[in-house]
């Protein structure tokens, strides 16, 4: 999946109350923190009465993600590009 992809399967699965990761999957957990993407989400949402159409969701999304692309684990190393942080999982054989 994408990077929006993932983004609205995470904020599909905090809506239905299921288990997410501490981010969505690619973006840099210490950076989606920091920048308080979620209450963000949550303004989104509150500020629509959870009333909004698909494509001032979409959009919504494709803005949180244009601002995400510069903080995303890339390759395989795993280094946010961003704030520098390691996240390459050592093998411990």
């Amino acid at each position: 999946m994408g990077l929006i992809q993932n983004l609205k399967s995470y904020f599909n699965k905090k809506d239905n109350n299921e288990e997410t990761g501490i981010a969505p999957e690619g973006v840099c957990p210490n950076c989606w923190g920091k920048q308080e993407w979620e209450g963000e989400y949550y303004k989104f949402k509150k500020g629509h009465d959870g009333n909004y159409d698909d494509d001032t969701y979409n959009n919504f999304v494709q803005d949180v993600a244009r601002k995400l692309d510069k903080i995303t684990a890339k390759d395989n190393e795993y280094i946010c590009e961003t704030c520098k942080m390691d996240y390459s999982i050592s093998s411990n054989n």
